[in-house]
């Protein structure tokens, strides 16, 4: 894949994980896993289970045609490769079900830059069957005339709904040939959920433990004041 051009590497049936964190370098600036400054309204995630090459692919190419000058996206953060292992095949895609107890190095660091960002959407690409987009609130469901689910509160979508952002779900085909027909779609979708306003939870003071000071909480005297919901299934 090194020796490709971009947009032939990334609409072919394999991905390699150097490859493109190199190239998200070049593009976004930062690190691993998120690149990004860490002020944009979208934050954007794949790369959680073996098999995960489409996700992982049409992800870098939205953000290598963006930054191109082919694609017009609002500013957003990406880590287009959140679990190495597994899709390196050595690992389950656990990390994906790890958002609520941050037990995993790679969710603590994505978890620590969402609450740097505040972004005002969660979008997680999935490898699916077929293209499929849905949202994790009503308010963005009916802004973007998506379907609604209900995701696992461990879930990177399920945790941004229970805090500041809706999460979006987008289910990306084995299908290359289709990616910039997706990514038209894609496009649109993402310049309608920049837009989407912050979700507002009420303060709560919780027991004082580090789980939730690493979900943003705050000291105070006698435990930890949270700004989200996330104490309710920890």
């Amino acid at each position: 894949m090194y020796y490709l051009h971009p947009r032939k590497a990334l609409t072919s049936r394999q991905t390699d994980v150097r490859y493109v964190e190199t190239l998200m370098r070049q593009l976004l600036g930062g690190e691993t896993p998120v690149f990004g400054k860490g002020d944009e309204p979208l934050l954007a995630l794949a790369g959680f289970f073996p098999g995960d090459w489409p996700a992982v692919n049409f992800l870098t190419l939205l953000v290598y045609m963006w930054r191109r000058g082919s694609l017009e996206l609002p500013p957003l953060a990406a880590a287009p490769v959140v679990d190495r292992n597994a899709v390196g095949g050595s690992s389950d895609g656990g990390v994906y079900f790890d958002f609520l107890r941050l037990e995993s190095g790679v969710a603590r660091e994505i978890t620590r830059f969402y609450h740097k960002a505040k972004p005002n959407a969660v979008v997680v690409f999935l490898t699916g069957e077929k293209f499929e987009v849905a949202a994790t609130t009503d308010v963005a469901s009916r802004t973007l005339s998506i379907k609604k689910v209900d995701p696992h509160p461990h879930t990177p979508e399920g945790v941004a709904t229970l805090k500041y952002s809706h999460g979006i779900v987008v289910k990306i085909p084995p299908s290359p040939r289709e990616f910039h027909h997706f990514a038209g779609e894609v496009a649109s979708l993402f310049k309608q959920a920049a837009g989407l306003s912050k979700l507002q939870k009420p303060k709560t003071r919780v027991e004082a433990r580090e789980i939730y000071l690493l979900h943003g909480g705050v000291p105070v005297d006698g435990g930890v004041e949270l700004d989200n919901d996330v104490y309710i299934y920890i």
